[in-house]
């Protein structure tokens, strides 16, 4: 059975009440033992019913506490944790390598990544994915990019460095090892003139089949 905390303090007072209001007047009769024994002392009686009455609202307060702890257990229920992908994170897809790399660089475009193409000399046909960085399942930012290792074939063409020479002259080493020209985009750049290549890719040193094409980005100055 519960109490409230008004119900407790009634019930205090009404037994301090009682105490004050009694006369709790003892004669030395009242108290006195059977023959032959000592005389107790009277104890203070009001004191008695005080500390009762304590004791009362500590075994109470305790019932009320199990009463409250019960009831939150009960309707509370059980407690259910999930988990779920990190926002604003995506799965790394499979089915990259061993695929040709224009099916290997759709499968990472549709799974909301980009691709860069690092080329090696190879005896696995041309143009077939080696290996893929990061590794399928891992768990990386929307539009990070995947470098995908392809095969250039047992005559692959190294890629020569044409960073900081201009766009003709870019054009005119990459024609002498092998290679195509493949897009040109403009880039605004405070380090470098007008025309001349910031960056290709496949960056300098991958291997190329022979005939593939080497994209550029051209400054537009500053």
């Amino acid at each position: 059975m519960t109490h409230t905390d008004e119900q407790v303090q009634n019930l205090v007072h009404q037994m301090y009440a009682t105490a004050e209001s009694t006369d709790w007047e003892f004669s030395a009769e009242d108290v006195r033992s059977q023959r032959g024994r000592r005389r107790l002392p009277v104890p203070d009686v009001k004191v008695l019913v005080l500390a009762a009455a304590v004791v009362v609202l500590i075994l109470v307060g305790i019932g009320v506490a199990r009463d409250s702890h019960a009831h939150k257990a009960t309707t509370s229920g059980p407690t259910t944790t999930t988990s779920s992908t990190t926002v604003g994170t995506v799965s790394v897809p499979s089915g990259a390598v061993d695929a040709s790399v224009a099916n290997a660089s759709a499968i990472m475009s549709a799974g909301g990544l980009k691709v860069i193409e690092r080329y090696v000399s190879s005896t696995s046909p041309a143009g077939t994915v080696l290996a893929q960085t990061p590794a399928a399942g891992a768990l990386v930012a929307k539009e990070s990019t995947v470098t995908l290792t392809v095969s250039g074939g047992p005559s692959a063409l190294r890629v020569p460095n044409v960073v900081g020479l201009g766009q003709a002259q870019a054009e005119a080493a990459l024609g002498q090892a092998g290679l195509n020209v493949g897009s040109i985009t403009t880039f605004r750049s405070m380090n470098f003139g007008a025309g001349v290549v910031v960056s290709e890719n496949p960056a300098a040193d991958s291997s190329l089949p022979p005939g593939a094409s080497v994209d550029l980005t051209v400054s537009s100055g500053p």
